[in-house]
Formats: structure tokens, sequence, C-alpha cells
């Protein structure tokens, strides 16, 4: 009888440690659940109803339960959103552009959805589109802190007038305090009905893919594994049929 409880109880500590040899389990034994944090981007990440939905939203969620990993998803203001991927364990922020300068403050999964990057005035302003940008780099733009469009028109020389709140920014840009801002094919129309604006159009500045970005020192099998998700969502078609309902 002894030895029959002394066989159970080995059998029961043995179980854990079964466990925690997955690359999805934490070294006290317990399932990872990932912190998804996102700004509120219709069509690509916003919420309704008290939940996180949008195009890469459904796509995120379908890679963690293709890759059998566990997350929550919140929409917070850009800058703490960014920040909170940056310095804390189990985090990820989304839909983030992949740039040079942020390559390295990250781990990378994706791309899950794609998008065009333009300047843009108020449909009522004096301004007429050119294909050269850098035509419109004497006036101010309006941007939001971490935003890598603002950091790619920086690096061109642009002056930028920085808000850390989207209130703020679409305030000064309706009102006219500042010209220009920033526009994306994906989010226009949802923008305009928003905020009860007209943009239009100056100048196409880039194409861009949107990433979720993970804390640094998430392992490489969990990066891995959300990477293959994608994958095979794109080979069966089912990245595209989510975008298209968007």
């Amino acid at each position: 009888m002894k030895l029959s409880k002394f066989l159970l109880a080995a059998a029961l500590l043995a179980t854990p440690v079964s466990q925690a040899q997955s690359p999805f389990i934490s070294h006290k034994g317990r399932e990872v659940v990932y912190q998804g944090l996102t700004e509120d981007f219709v069509p690509f990440n916003y919420q309704e109803n008290g939940e996180v939905k949008g195009s890469a939203t459904e796509v995120a969620k379908e890679a963690f339960k293709r890759a059998k990993l566990k997350a929550t998803f919140t929409v917070w203001p850009w800058a703490r959103a960014y920040k909170a991927a940056l310095e804390k364990p189990k985090h990820f922020v989304y839909s983030t552009s992949r740039t040079e300068e942020r390559e390295k403050l990250f781990k990378w999964v994706g791309p899950i959805v794609k998008d065009e990057v333009h300047l843009a005035s108020l449909q009522s302003a004096h301004f007429e589109p050119h294909p050269d940008f850098k035509t419109f780099k004497s006036y101010a733009v309006a941007g939001q802190y971490g935003d890598a469009p603002i950091e790619f028109l920086q690096k061109h020389g642009f002056k930028i007038t920085i808000y850390r709140e989207e209130d703020e920014r679409m305030q000064a840009f309706k009102k006219g305090r500042i010209p220009l801002d920033i526009v994306t094919t994906g989010s226009q129309k949802s923008y305009e009905a928003k905020w009860n604006v007209k943009y239009k159009k100056l100048a196409y500045l880039y194409a861009t893919d949107y990433w979720l970005a993970f804390h640094p020192s998430t392992p490489e099998s969990v990066i891995t594994a959300l990477n293959n998700a994608l994958e095979s969502m794109r080979k069966d078609g089912t990245i595209k049929n989510i975008t298209a309902k968007y």
C-alpha cells in the first residue's frame, strides 16, 4: 500500500517536469499569457463593446490559437503601449512598422497586414498634391510620439509637432494650427468619420507592413511558433479572407 502511494506520488510529481519542457510553459509550470497592446487604429485594431477587434487583431488571435499560445488584447494610447512592450516581458505591441531603428529593440512576428502611408492636409486647404513629398518640407506636420511615419519625416528634415494624445493632435489639425497630418490608405475612411474631417492626400510616403513587436526576452520558440502559424494562414488564405472583411 505504501509502495503504491509512493509510485502515485512520484507519477504526479513527474507531470509538471514534463510540462516544464514545453517552450510555452514558464519556469513555474504555469502557462504563459502574453499581453497584446495596441492603439485605436481602425480598421486594423480598435475596441468595440469591450472587445478588441480589427483585421490585425483577428489575424493575431488566429495565429496565437494555431500556435497553441495564449494572449490578451488591450487598447491603450500608443506611447504607453509601445513603452510597455519595450520594458515588460511577455508583452507585445501591434500594429507596428518594422523600421531600422526598431529592429533590435523587439522580436518580430509577421507581417500581419499591409498599408500605405501618405502626407495629407484638410480637403479645404490650399495645398495641391505633388509626387515628391519633400515639396512640403517647410510646413509643420502633426504627429504622435513613437509613430514610424513621423520618424521617417524627421529623417528627411521635416518639422514635426509631437502630441502624446491623438485627440489633441487631431484638434490641432482640424482647427488649422498644424497644416499637415499623416494618413494611411487603410485608416483614412475611419479617421474621417471619427473626427469629422476630409483629408486631401498630398504625397505618397511609403508602403508598410504591420507586425507584432515582442519584448526581447520572448523565447525564440514562441516567435517561431507564431511565425509558422502565420505562414500556414497565408497558404490557406486565412489572412486574405480576414483582411477582405475590413
